[in-house]
């Protein structure tokens, strides 16, 4: 996969996941990223969209860790 696709995936995951930060938790995490997350932990769909910005940042974590050993 081209550098170019994976970069425009990764802007596509975000945007997506911001989308629904503003549709479904009334855009709580661009109110402040503190107070945001409290605000996102205390719904269940808050908790889901906090889920999976973790896994996302575990795969780059990991990815960058792997490939710059």
């Amino acid at each position: 996969m081209e550098p170019m696709t994976i970069l425009l995936i990764i802007v596509g995951v975000f945007i997506v996941l911001f989308l629904l930060d503003l549709l479904l938790t009334g855009g709580s995490m661009t109110v402040g990223t503190m107070h945001g997350m409290v605000m996102m932990g205390s719904n269940p769909i808050g908790q889901a969209i906090l889920l999976v910005l973790l896994i996302i940042l575990g795969v780059l974590v990991a990815q960058r860790g792997v490939f710059f050993r």
